[in-house]
């Protein structure tokens, strides 16, 4: 009996050691991986890291309380009065009108088009880079003062651009994801916020799991700033020690039929996954939708933008759906004419770039209908600075 109480003993302080050295029970590893690499980089320990981690938290939660406050004042103000052109003609190439995003762009600049007097043709460049081409060759052929390509690269239509500056009609982008290049490409950009879009919807996540986020990013390949907003959401995940994340690319031209499968098969790889972010807008139903029929509603939440209505209904509800980010969706339009006014009036914007507003949507703010459209009385904001209220 003695000789069994003295082996006992040593069982369990070999036990005890093995505990304190991290050699026995279960640990837990922080890490950020990505779908690309599939290497993970795990955290060192200690009170450095914990310190690191607490920073981003914090950080994290700030950026989350500011970003769900619906913003007051339009970043057109700090430039100034302008006198929009009356009479000319701006010819506005938009995204595929299958996409609600898109047709609220296109309303927003028909709307901000009116309020500053100007006559305007829109064209649908659909998914297709060929309808995008065609789109291009009519504008340059109407000679307007100015031309507004909605969402695509210009290496889409490199002729129609090379025309465009040769009949000296400049061209401007709108969530393009392209900074300005006034010689060859876009002489402005509106919304190059692609990005800072990310970075806030990270920033909620991060907040809202206390830094242990374990995502699945989704991002489509026809309109860069999808892909920018992946680049941006993994920036601000991989500095979170607690988190995890992979990406995956898809089409939005083919995501009706290919994105459902993708991330059935992903969240079968990641039984621990606990968010999703889809982009563009129209791919957060779809994943809800793939959520739903996995049998994870109640533990995979969707994070998303543009503040679609398909979308934001789900989030209305709190039905997996639980965060959308977006820049004000007809505010888009009114700042396109503002800089297109400041353009022609010979007064550009400094770096040639201006923004929308942006703000995050949770369940707690998401309006009742419709959506974030913009800064508070964004309208009259507008037509103050052009002499038109």
């Amino acid at each position: 009996m003695k000789s069994k109480l003295y082996l006992l003993c040593a069982v369990l302080v070999l036990a005890g050691l093995l505990t304190a050295c991290g050699g026995g029970g279960s640990s837990s590893s922080n890490s950020t991986s990505t779908a690309s690499s599939g290497e993970s980089v795990a955290g060192s320990g200690g009170s450095e890291e914990a310190s690191s981690g607490d920073a981003v938290l914090t950080a994290a939660k700030k950026s989350a309380t500011e970003s769900s406050q619906t913003p007051t004042t339009i970043e057109a103000a700090e430039f100034g009065p302008v006198t929009p052109q009356k009479g000319a003609l701006i010819y506005f190439i938009g995204c595929d009108q299958s996409i609600p995003g898109c047709v609220a762009q296109v309303k927003g600049f028909e709307a901000a088009a009116d309020a500053a007097g100007y006559s305007t043709t829109v064209c649908d460049a659909k998914f297709e880079v060929a309808a995008f081409q065609n789109c291009m060759s009519q504008a340059v052929q109407a000679a307007p003062a100015a031309i507004v390509n909605n969402a695509r690269p210009q290496s889409d239509a490199p002729e129609a651009y090379k025309k465009a500056h040769e009949a000296n009609i400049p061209v401007f982008g709108q969530f393009t994801a392209e900074e300005p290049e006034p010689k060859e490409g876009n002489v402005g950009e509106v919304g190059y916020v692609c990005e800072h879009e990310a970075e806030l919807l990270a920033d909620q996540i991060i907040a809202q799991t206390n830094g242990e986020a374990n995502v699945a990013v989704f991002a489509d390949t026809v309109y860069q700033c999808n892909q920018q907003r992946a680049k941006g959401f993994e920036n601000v995940l991989s500095e979170c020690s607690g988190c995890s994340i992979e990406t995956e690319s898809f089409s939005a031209a083919t995501m009706q039929t290919d994105l459902g499968p993708a991330i059935q098969a992903t969240i079968q790889r990641n039984p621990e996954l606990d968010w999703i972010v889809a982009a563009p807008g129209a791919a957060g139903s779809l994943a809800a939708a793939s959520v739903r029929e996995a049998g994870k509603s109640s533990e995979i939440s969707i994070g998303t933008f543009d503040g679609e209505e398909p979308e934001l209904e789900l989030l209305r509800k709190e039905e997996i759906v639980k965060l959308d980010v977006l820049s004000g969706i007809y505010e888009n339009g009114w700042c396109v004419v503002d800089l297109i006014s400041r353009y022609l009036a010979e007064s550009p914007v400094p770096g040639g770039i201006e923004n929308p507003t942006q703000q995050v949507l949770t369940p707690s703010n998401v309006p009742p209908e419709g959506s974030f459209e913009g800064a508070e009385n964004y309208e009259e904001q507008f037509t103050k600075l052009w002499g038109a209220s």
